[in-house]
């Protein structure tokens, strides 16, 4: 019976060994003559960290904002996949679980990723892994926003602009599952989108001053830019909110004069970046949060998504698509 035991012991050893990540892996990596996939050593684990077989990755402004600093890193912070080894320390998972997160370390347009504890969830179950790689920043984000930062509350009128965008539409959904009325803004072909998320009021910021248009909203969410951060000051009531995520906020002055609290999101301070992606996650799989891809693409093609996502214009998220394998949907 020993014997037996020890050769399915040996067995299973070398089962997981075959499954085990290899010594290298494709991933893109930032030059100076723009991305390209290079070959490069799979990162280890450390205490706390989980290393992540990617099958996806959003692509963000932050991406191709930090990588112009840093040449020769492997970009993204997104990313969805299964754990494929376990860091020191950490318990609680397993390897095979399907996740998302935030990949700091090591980036997420990779083969391969690492991600801390602390910044890792399970991927919602209505998911698959192109949709799931687009929730952590833009929903972690959008939910600080509003429920962090701006304290939402059911009944309330929020005011979205770039109510499209990754953050934006996350912010809608975030937003309505809260209980609040929401008005967008956007471009005439984004219009029928927000609709069907739950938009109340639609503003078309090409013909239309929002300030025109709208007055006294309990909380003002901005993820364009500083001059449309400044101009919100005259929409919110006296009492309300402006968070902005868009270059610096206004005057604090201004602020002051106009009785109201003008505040970005803080990851910082509040709930850690994992418990607000189970809060994310809750909200998927009840149907309250979804991920609209815009477009896909491959590891190769990673340049083609930054000039995408440079455009500004995207309505939901770009991903690249890593590797194939089960969508993992309704698992």
């Amino acid at each position: 019976m020993r014997s037996i035991l020890s050769f399915a012991s040996l067995a299973l050893a070398l089962n997981l060994a075959a499954q085990a990540a290899p010594e290298k892996m494709q991933a893109v990596e930032v030059g100076q003559g723009g991305l390209s996939v290079q070959t490069r050593p799979v990162p280890r684990p450390g205490a706390g960290e989980v290393l992540i077989k990617v099958r996806a990755a959003g692509v963000n402004p932050v991406d191709w904002k930090t990588a112009l600093r840093r040449l020769g890193m492997v970009p993204g912070k997104d990313v969805s996949g299964t754990i494929d080894r376990l860091g020191e320390g950490v318990s609680g998972w397993k390897v095979g679980d399907p996740v998302l997160g935030f990949a700091h370390g090591s980036g997420s347009y990779a083969e391969y990723a690492v991600i801390s504890v602390t910044d890792l969830s399970r991927k919602p179950k209505s998911m698959t892994f192109e949709q799931a790689a687009g929730l952590p920043i833009a929903a972690e984000t959008a939910y600080r926003a509003l429920h962090e930062a701006g304290h939402i509350e059911r009944g309330q009128t929020v005011l979205i602009h770039g109510a499209a965008g990754g953050v934006g539409s996350s912010a809608v959904q975030i937003a309505k599952a809260a209980g609040a009325r929401v008005i967008g803004t956007a471009s005439p072909n984004n219009h029928e989108f927000l609709r069907s998320l739950g938009v109340d009021q639609v503003i078309d910021y090409k013909s239309q001053k929002f300030e025109d248009v709208v007055k006294n909203v309990d909380l003002a969410l901005n993820t364009v830019d500083a001059d449309t951060t400044a101009r919100s000051i005259v929409v919110v009531r006296p009492g309300g909110a402006l968070v902005s995520i868009a270059g610096p906020l206004p005057n604090p002055q201004a602020c002051a004069a106009a009785k109201i609290r003008c505040l970005r999101p803080n990851r910082e301070t509040g709930a850690t970046t994992a418990e607000i992606l189970e809060r994310v996650v809750e909200l998927a799989d009840s149907g309250k949060l979804k991920v609209f891809v815009e477009a896909t693409y491959s590891l190769a093609d990673a340049g083609k998504a930054w000039d995408k996502n440079r455009e500004g214009h995207t309505r939901g998220k770009l991903i690249i698509v890593v590797s194939e394998g089960p969508t993992m949907k309704h698992q």
